[in-house]
């Protein structure tokens, strides 16, 4: 007889890999090419931020333009062709690119003819229109809850987890960097353009992991460089 614990974890990992996220019906318009690895999200508006949250946008209706982003968070072996180190590790190659800064992420994603998402945009692609809590819209404890440190996953890893339009990663890897500075009502003004703004990575103590809300937004200096941050790509539709 399975303890426990154990039985429990299984039934999650079933029920986690039995979910599938019901997927945006999305019309790319005519003459739109959509670049390889990418998504293309539609202009129009979504909710964002949630209105017990005073530091997001508190749950009103934002619109954007269309634009399209990278399905996937960029990874190492994709960061390693444009910055190629000695002591780079095959095993590694489909982890997503951390220990990046700002700047370099900038860069790299410059390199490739892209940017670096908005907050605005990688909430939508992360949300949906719908203003749900999670990509994946249902809730699950994440399956590495109890363990100590920070477990990357391969950028391709977890269909299940995706979001409504079909973008990986958002909300249970690393968290990434957007090209916002971060502010909110009342900030002092020698800090409005002191962090960035980071979104979609876990919320961890010692001995809990918790998946991210849509929502949540997160922030660090832009010179910081830490395994638990990465980053993917955006670009202007024409």
């Amino acid at each position: 007889m399975k303890p426990r614990g154990v039985l429990a974890l299984c039934l999650l990992l079933v029920s986690c890999e039995s979910h599938t996220v019901e997927q945006i019906a999305v019309t790319v318009p005519p003459g739109v090419t959509v670049p390889d690895k990418m998504v293309y999200i539609p202009a129009g508006e979504f909710i964002m931020g949630h209105p017990d949250q005073p530091r997001t946008a508190g749950g009103r209706k934002v619109a954007t333009g269309a634009y399209f982003i990278d399905r996937f968070e960029v990874s190492r072996e994709e960061y390693n062709r444009e910055n190629p180190v000695p002591a780079f590790n095959e095993k590694t190659a489909s982890l997503p690119a951390a220990n990046v800064t700002y700047d370099e992420a900038e860069a790299y994603c410059r390199k490739k003819g892209k940017r670096l998402p908005t907050e605005t945009e990688w909430e939508k692609a992360a949300r949906g229109t719908d203003g749900r809590k999670w990509p994946w819209s249902i809730y699950f404890d994440h399956p590495n809850d109890g363990f100590s440190g920070f477990l990357p996953e391969p950028v391709d890893k977890r269909k299940e987890w995706v979001s409504p339009f079909g973008v990986y990663g958002m909300g249970h890897n690393v968290w990434e960097w957007t090209s916002d500075w971060y502010a909110y009502g009342g900030q002092p003004a020698d800090e409005k353009e002191r962090f960035k703004v980071i979104r979609g990575g876990l919320l961890q103590t010692h001995l809990t992991i918790r998946f991210t809300p849509a929502y949540e937004r997160n922030y660090i200096e832009p010179a910081a460089h830490y395994n638990f941050i990465g980053f993917r790509c955006a670009k202007d539709v024409g």
